[in-house]
């Protein structure tokens, strides 16, 4: 009898340091996430003056969308890899702080992409923008974040510039005789 009371008190203190371990590590991934949220809201706050919001649409979540697929669907044409979506998640900043944790029902505010990137006087103004939130993303240590930066990066050296964002390729003038 003593054995069998010995072994439960063993499993019971395993089954306890276990779920104390999970606990532990859960709530430092939830400690992590609001720091990343902490940042995400920081850099939308400094820029949300930015943002042009005139002939914005609202769009809801549905299953199966991620932000990259909804920023080809707004911006097909301008933007073939999605990775614009910045601008709609400063529009959206009251809704949701971290691009990838949008839930079915959000409704997201999808800016005008002309009026925000083609507008070289805006594009300057969120050119910064782009580059801080690449930092936030330094912080992700995930694969997507690792992919997302260095595209971050280059949307702010080359806003503002004259020859972006690069428009289809016009068939060649010919040449004058």
């Amino acid at each position: 009898m003593k054995k069998i009371v010995i072994a439960l008190m063993a499993a019971i203190a395993t089954i306890g340091m276990i779920s104390c371990a999970s606990t532990s590590t859960m709530d430092d991934s939830a400690k992590k996430q609001a720091e990343i949220n902490k940042s995400f809201d920081k850099v939308y706050t400094t820029y949300a003056d930015a943002l042009v919001l005139e002939g914005a649409e609202v769009y809801q979540v549905k299953k199966g969308d991620t932000l990259t697929s909804i920023t080809k669907t707004f911006y097909a044409g301008k933007d073939e890899n999605g990775y614009y979506f910045p601008l709609i998640m400063l529009a959206s900043r009251n809704v949701v702080s971290d691009p990838e944790l949008i839930t079915p029902g959000m409704k997201l505010t999808i800016p005008n992409f002309d009026a925000n990137i083609n507008d070289k006087a805006v594009a300057l103004k969120l050119k910064p923008y782009f580059k801080d939130l690449a930092e936030v993303y330094r912080q992700k240590a995930t694969p997507a974040a690792e992919d997302i930066r260095p595209h971050l990066i280059e949307i702010s050296e080359q806003l503002g510039k004259e020859e972006f964002p690069l428009e289809p390729e016009a068939a060649p003038a010919p040449a004058a005789n």
